[in-house]
């Protein structure tokens, strides 16, 4: 549909600096805007009231009609009005439209059309991409901040403005496994600050999926989240893994990488997997398994139990297939010396940590997989901090926080790139 308008605005000018031309220009955009939108509307209202289909959506077929008895024949009941008129945030400013009303010719019933053409929820003032834009910048930044960073560029957002639009965004976004990525993913938890909760709380469980080269080079990550909840330590990763259940049981083998929480599996209520401990928080863990064993920081013991866990995680490159089984029998053979001389020292913490991690140590190497089997999910949770250490939040609001957050360093989310996006 072509719409033809023209505008004459008059300008004055003090000097011809790029900063006074800009200001001028900032001075006229939001006028021009609120002009151009309150053209178009009255444009396509002349088209309602002359009974021609007006194209609200990209469906041919989907016409303006009475909502009372289906009728399309309308006549204006207000078009132009100087005094009424509807206020809207654009990403630009505020902008004033004049309030357009018609009647129904064969019931009478009145109504608005401002915000249905516009493609408007009722009483809504804003666009649900520009509600992105915002929600984006809350999540990448501060509330404050992002207030500041609108003011600076010339368009005045609140920060409570900006925080309804990060949870009112956040909850519509949803993740799970995709069966056209790979089957390969690594689950972790972090600790995160609530509200009325001593230190962190609550845990923030993440799913991370392993994408295929197309998709890695498309978004720019090699992994895309695929699941995320808050919930209590140790526990309660039911909720991550329901949606992606039956996606994880439709592959030939699903591999999952953890730091070696035994409540992962039974979110994964018996769903098969090849299941790796990540070979970076086994010595990292220890550490706290001595700790509880009363084993002094850095002294001699300390030393070699730490030295002797090193040396067993280090795996080197370009193993050769018929090198695998004899590679892997050496190294579990280290690892029962270990747990010998730790039960020789009475470290039963670190006794019963080693015997636990023993089984999963190698599926990876085990299965031609590959070797060096450490948990990328760590530099996601560094993206969590690197935010979420901004004071204590409600549950849903580090959520939904959070979502917006990773979805646009790994599954390629990004508002300002979207062409169309629904209410």
């Amino acid at each position: 549909m072509k719409i033809e308008m023209s505008f004459n605005y008059i300008v004055e000018i003090s000097d011809f600096k790029l900063d006074s031309l800009i200001s001028s220009f900032r001075q006229l955009l939001l006028p021009l805007l609120s002009s151009f939108i309150s053209n178009i509307l009255h444009q396509l209202g002349d088209t309602l009231v002359e009974n021609l289909p007006v194209p609200l959506t990209n469906n041919k077929n989907d016409t303006f009609c009475c909502p009372k008895c289906g009728s399309r024949s309308f006549k204006w009941k207000t078009r132009r009005s100087t005094s009424l008129s509807t206020k809207l945030s654009t990403e630009f400013g505020i902008v004033a439209i004049p309030k357009m009303q018609i009647q129904c010719r064969q019931c009478g019933h009145k109504k608005y059309i401002v915000r249905e053409l516009l493609g408007l929820l009722p009483y809504a003032r804003m666009s649900f991409q520009t509600e992105q834009k915002l929600a984006l910048c809350g999540s990448l930044t501060s509330f404050r901040v992002s207030e500041v960073f609108s003011r600076v560029f010339g368009v005045s957002f609140a920060r409570s403005t900006i925080w309804r639009c990060v949870q009112k965004v956040g909850e519509k976004l949803s993740f799970s496994i995709s069966p056209d990525e790979r089957g390969e993913a690594q689950a972790d938890g972090t600790g995160i600050p609530i509200n009325r909760i001593a230190k962190r709380g609550k845990e923030l469980k993440v799913l991370i999926q392993k994408n295929t080269p197309d998709t890695a080079r498309r978004t720019g990550s090699h992994w895309r989240l695929a699941g995320l909840d808050i919930g209590n330590y140790n526990g309660s990763w039911n909720k991550l893994f329901q949606p992606s259940l039956d996606v994880i049981r439709s592959f030939k083998s699903f591999f999952l990488l953890t730091d070696g929480d035994d409540s992962i599996l039974k979110g994964l209520k018996n769903v098969r997997v090849l299941l790796q401990r990540c070979l970076w928080h086994i010595p990292h863990q220890l550490k706290h398994c001595l700790w509880e064993d009363k084993v002094t920081h850095k002294s001699e013991l300390w030393h070699t139990i730490m030295s002797k866990i090193y040396q067993i995680v280090a795996i080197r490159s370009y193993l050769q297939d018929d090198e695998i089984e004899s590679f892997i029998k050496e190294k579990n053979k280290y690892l029962d010396n270990l747990v010998a001389y730790c039960q020789e020292h009475d470290c039963q913490k670190s006794v019963s940590y080693l015997k636990n991690a023993k089984p999963d140590m190698f599926t990876a190497l085990r299965n031609r997989l590959r070797g060096k089997a450490t948990s990328e999910v760590e530099r996601v949770m560094r993206t969590v901090n690197l935010r979420i250490n901004y004071g204590k939040w409600s549950q849903s609001g580090a959520l939904n926080a959070m979502k917006i957050r990773l979805a646009f360093y790994y599954n390629g989310y990004n508002p300002s790139k979207n062409k169309r996006t629904d209410n």
